[in-house]
């Protein structure tokens, strides 16, 4: 049964902070003194960053699904069901989850925004996380 349960939305800060990261890459392979003769480098880091951002804005954009807290330090995320490692990392903008595998030896980071979740359910989360005892004690 799950504790805590929701539907993680895409976050556009995260979105954001990509882009511009990237973004600012870009500007500065463009503006970048090049000597003669370094053509082809430039062009294959511009291709590279390029590319790279792409990637970052499918992967911020495969997070969104539902996640569930399940008992004894575990979620179940797109079907599968991962044990918590260690203790997340909470910073007020976010939740960095180590996960691994139950059934299998796979290692994930999940990296939960504070905007792709609705703020009780945000709250609500953070408290299970600190507080996973005291909080089980009070719902039974």
């Amino acid at each position: 049964m799950a504790q805590w349960q929701c539907d993680v939305r895409v976050s556009w800060r995260t979105q954001l902070v990509s882009l511009l990261t990237h973004g600012a890459l870009i500007l500065l392979i463009l503006i970048a003194p090049w000597p003669e003769g370094y053509g082809p480098i430039w062009l294959v880091l511009l291709t590279l960053v390029v590319f790279e951002c792409i990637r970052s804005q499918k992967r911020i954009a495969s997070r969104q699904g539902e996640l569930r807290l399940l008992a004894e330090r575990r979620i179940e995320w797109h079907g599968q069901e991962w044990l918590i490692l260690k203790k997340p990392w909470m910073p007020g903008f976010g939740i960095l989850l180590s996960l691994q595998q139950v059934n299998g030896k796979k290692r994930r980071r999940l990296w939960l925004a504070s905007d792709s979740l609705g703020n009780a359910e945000w709250r609500h989360l953070r408290q299970r996380l600190l507080f996973p005892q005291t909080v089980a004690d009070e719902d039974e």
